[in-house]
């Protein structure tokens, strides 16, 4: 006979599908970025949709950028819909010529006034406010983004708090154990007494959960169209897979090195690409 328990497993929490969509008409050049962006209304499907696009982008760049969005929203944090844009130049400053696929995100906030807050403390202080913080720092150290800053982060008057700005991640070359600078974290940690730094180890902890319990949805097909595209991405995939295994000791050793961290039991390598291109983290 079976034994009873008590014992519920938490469910696998699935990748948001990348969107796809094309920009119909001219768009406004918007500054303050680390690369080039327009503001350009697009039609998704039937829908109509203003997306922040991003031309000037590394292959890998905007892989980085359709990942780390794709990660955050699995993980509850608030990142703007991604998408891959078609666009044609004349729409984006440029001479007609053909049309290219590019990274794109939703415009977010109401009525699109959404901007960043450029004083560090303000900034950190509203992370916290709106109950994020914790879960941003936990995605930066998935993701390696070591260059999180006040305009990466977002506000809209009424609020809301948004992740935006993540092409400095996933960069290649980097070791999946290796550590990084990750500034939430360390503000996060830095003024703490050693008790406190432990409850923020556990709630970094609680934040990292949906990460062990993700599965990647397909490769976009449509990055088939990029050069390198598909590879990227699944060689990001694969990377993420990897530093899951690290991530406790990563965020533990980073924010209280003098207490072992929870052993992570290894994953099963079961990672797959099925005929529709499904893969598994």
């Amino acid at each position: 006979m079976a034994k009873a328990t008590n014992v519920v497993p938490f469910p696998s929490l699935d990748f948001p599908e990348i969107l796809a969509a094309s920009v119909h008409s001219p768009g406004v050049r918007f500054g303050g970025s680390r690369n080039e962006v327009w503001l350009c209304p697009a039609f998704s499907g039937s829908k109509d949709v203003m997306l922040y696009v991003k031309p000037a982008l590394t292959v890998r760049q905007m892989v980085a950028e359709l990942v780390a969005a794709q990660v955050g929203i699995c993980m509850g944090l608030p990142c703007p819909q991604p998408y891959l844009v078609s666009v044609a130049p004349h729409h984006i400053g440029g001479a007609r010529g053909p049309v290219a696929l590019r990274f794109g995100c939703e415009q977010v906030g109401p009525r699109g006034l959404a901007r960043p807050v450029h004083s560090l403390n303000i900034m950190l202080e509203m992370l916290k406010k709106a109950k994020c913080a914790e879960g941003a720092a936990v995605l930066d150290e998935w993701i390696v983004n070591s260059v999180r800053g006040p305009g990466d982060v977002v506000f809209d008057p009424e609020g809301g708090v948004w992740l935006i700005d993540h092409e400095a991640a996933l960069e290649g070359g980097i070791a999946a154990d290796a550590s990084a600078t990750n500034w939430l974290a360390m503000r996060l940690a830095e003024t703490l007494s050693l008790g406190e730094r432990a409850e923020l180890l556990k709630a970094l902890r609680a934040r990292a959960q949906p990460a062990q319990r993700a599965h990647l949805g397909r490769v976009p097909p449509e990055l088939g169209a990029v050069p390198d595209g598909q590879r990227l991405y699944s060689e990001v995939i694969q990377f993420l897979r990897d530093r899951l295994q690290h991530l406790d000791y990563l965020l533990s050793h980073r924010v209280l090195p003098e207490q072992a961290h929870l052993q992570q039991h290894p994953i099963p390598d079961s990672t797959s690409n099925d005929s529709s291109g499904t893969t598994s983290i």
